[in-house]
């Protein structure tokens, strides 16, 4: 069977290959593959090439130079950088999102990926939202498109842990999806997987002393939590027990921004824990970027220390065990004392003369001003409003 003839053009060899070879070397590698090459009578081609009715895969020219190519010597083409003439465009929020990543890594984590398929079981634990089935699913454990991060991170964390990785920090930046109306949607996601000691495994690896670490609690992952979210503008920033089903209820909160839910966080729920077996106590945290990326980032400014004291006044308070201290803390706020610095609980105490249902909590209020020595007038009057706020909320003042 004869096979149609190809047109070779020389500056075409020249073009794709990136360097020009001679002449004759083209024909010596063709010949040397079984081509007859024939000079092209009429036409724009330089040459006629017969193909042998072995070579069924030459159809183009282009097949003739990839053969051309392929015997000259791949590693005789000089390497070069191939022409760019397009412009770099940062994505609108890369600054926030390599903001997010860097403190995270500063924390001790460590960046993972998982799939972005989930089965429909763990849709429903982990997710009220309508989900996106795929038409040609390879399993029943990749059906639907994740509408929750929180199943693929503790898959990580018990892949780990089941290797012997006892203390594991992980995260993972990504989409979770849902139907809204008739159009897909895609919410930008940041989840945390912890477990172990509270130190990170960096910290430890580099410890002289092998003392027993102490393992990690709540209130750590609550504070990686704040420390991922203080470099953005907001506020206040308060936490409330308001969380998913899946976390543990006694040992898990929510974050609310200026009102807004920006994150959830604590302990995985026992029931989930032993239906896949975590040997340990596990913890996580979701961000919803798509909630926070809406606020700007804090402007880092040079602020000359205090030149005048500061005045500090302390306040023994007895409270019923439903004020928290986010309560208390909202309350203190919302009197705009321009010149109060902080207001933080010092101790608190049960039992003994306080009443079953409460608790007392000392409570210290720090005034400063960068311009002025305060008078005691003043601090008395700032503190008799603070005093009138507490006991709205159904404080009573232990002593004056």
């Amino acid at each position: 069977m004869d096979l149609a003839p190809v047109a070779l053009h020389i500056a075409e060899v020249h073009r794709i290959l990136g360097e020009k070879l001679e002449t004759h070397e083209i024909f010596r590698i063709l010949d040397k593959l079984g081509f007859d090459v024939l000079p092209e009578r009429g036409g724009d081609a330089d040459f006629t090439v017969r193909i042998p009715s072995w070579r069924l895969d030459v159809e183009r020219e282009v097949d003739l130079i990839e053969e051309i190519a392929r015997l000259h010597g791949y590693d005789k083409f000089p390497d070069t950088l191939p022409a760019y003439a397009g412009a770099v465009v940062e994505q609108p929020d890369a600054e926030k999102d390599n903001k997010l990543r860097t403190s995270a890594l500063a924390l001790g984590y460590n960046e993972a990926i998982s799939l972005t398929f989930i089965s429909h079981q763990e849709a429903e634990q982990f997710s009220a939202l309508p989900v996106i089935e795929l038409a040609n699913p390879l399993s029943e454990e990749a059906s639907v498109m994740r509408t929750s991060m929180v199943p693929g991170m503790l898959n990580m964390v018990a892949y780990n842990l089941n290797r012997g990785s006892d203390n594991v920090r992980l995260f993972e930046a990504g989409n979770v999806f849902q139907v809204s109306g008739t159009t897909a949607e895609q919410l930008k996601r940041i989840c945390l997987g912890a477990t172990g000691s509270a130190e990170p495994p960096s910290v430890r690896l580099h410890q002289e002393t092998r003392q027993e670490a102490r393992p990690l609690s709540f209130f750590d992952v609550k504070g990686d939590v704040e420390n991922l979210l203080h470099p953005f503008q907001y506020t206040t920033l308060h936490f409330d027990p308001q969380t998913a089903d899946y976390y543990h209820p006694g040992r898990s909160a929510r974050a609310v921004m200026d009102g807004v839910p920006v994150a959830q966080f604590g302990q995985v729920h026992p029931t989930i824990a032993a239906t896949r077996k975590l040997r340990q106590d596990v913890f996580i945290a979701e961000l919803y970027l798509d909630q926070l990326y809406r606020r700007d980032l804090r402007q880092v400014r040079y602020e000359a220390l205090p030149r005048y004291p500061a005045v500090e006044r302390d306040f023994s308070f007895v409270f019923a065990d439903s004020i928290g201290f986010e309560k208390i803390s909202q309350a203190v706020t919302a009197l705009g004392l321009s010149q109060l610095r902080s207001f933080i609980p010092v101790e608190i105490f049960r039992g003994g003369a306080i009443p079953d249902g409460k608790y007392s909590l000392l409570l210290r209020a720090r005034f400063q001003s960068a311009e002025r020595t305060l008078r005691e007038d003043e601090v008395a009057q700032w503190s008799q409003q603070i005093v009138r706020a507490l006991e709205a909320l159904g404080g009573s003042l232990r002593s004056r």
